[in-house]
């Protein structure tokens, strides 16, 4: 009896390729070598590897643990990697590890560019450029404004002149290409698509997204009048209990604050609401 396609997609090899956490991938391979090896283990493989301690990758591959470079170096003799494989490896062990988002951005880029085969540049550089330059998702908004003008020159007196013409006709482009806006007769129009990132990736997505609009937030109190904008804030002693009520809180006021957004056609201006919680002591 011929295995089914299951049992195949089962007993075939991980490429390192389609991963975005080494650990991860060093379990998939773990099990299928020990699937397909009775002699595998992972005493095996820290010998193979050259590695003093199986104990030591146990911990690793549980997250409990870091590796160097001189481990990473013997990791990939071990798993056999060679060319764009053993690169992309090495690359996504220090993004996994990186302790600050300027660290992690760089192994990110280095991710992208150096393996065109990788699941990560399938997500392609384009999606990165949506959360890091913060003009996209407004002209996103922008599309959908009451007499909404396509020619980049008029976006770009739009925006007050932060981004070029240039930079507007090459956000229509980027933001056709996701799917993120559609074109029409009249010009354009929002698309239902949406941009959906690994786990491993999301967060310095997302913190590179809120880093460019605080930016912005903070020249708008030099460049926009007191009576178009309201920067404010509020300092308050809480009981650590209620700290996740207070944020449940807020959600529900983000939510809320949508029921302002205007039909389709119908508005006239693109706001930015930030909200921002945070402590200012640190627990004992």
């Amino acid at each position: 009896m011929e295995p089914s396609a299951e049992e195949n997609k089962k007993l075939s090899m991980p490429d390192v390729l389609q991963y975005t956490n080494y650990r991860v991938f060093l379990h998939d391979y773990y099990a299928y070598k020990k699937s397909t090896s009775a002699v595998f283990s992972l005493r095996f493989f820290a010998a193979k590897a050259g590695l003093s301690s199986h104990a030591h990758l146990k911990l690793v591959m549980d997250g409990k643990r870091n590796i160097t470079k001189n481990t990473v170096v013997k990791i990939i003799q071990g798993l056999n990697l060679a060319d764009e494989r053993a690169t992309y490896f090495e690359n996504l062990v220090f993004f996994n590890q990186a302790k600050t988002d300027k660290e992690k951005a760089f192994y990110y880029g280095k991710l992208v560019k150096s393996t065109p085969g990788s699941r990560l540049h399938k997500m392609d550089q384009a999606h990165f450029r949506i959360f890091t330059e913060w003009y996209h998702s407004v002209i996103r908004e922008m599309v959908e404004l009451r007499g909404f003008n396509p020619a980049p020159e008029w976006i770009s007196r739009r925006l007050g002149g932060t981004i070029t013409p240039a930079q507007a006709a090459e956000s229509l482009n980027l933001l056709s290409s996701l799917g993120l806006i559609s074109r029409t007769a009249n010009g354009y129009s929002q698309a239902q698509s949406l941009i959906t990132t690994d786990d491993e990736v999301s967060d310095l997505l997302v913190k590179q997204y809120h880093r460019q609009m605080l930016d912005q937030a903070k020249d708008s109190m030099e460049n926009v009048p007191a009576e178009k904008r309201d920067i404010s804030a509020v300092t308050f002693a809480i009981q650590r209990k209620d700290f996740p009520a207070l944020k449940k809180h807020l959600q529900l006021m983000r939510k809320e604050l949508l029921d302002f957004s205007s039909e389709s056609g119908t508005g006239e201006d693109v706001v930015q609401v930030n909200i921002q919680l945070f402590p200012l002591t640190r627990g004992m």
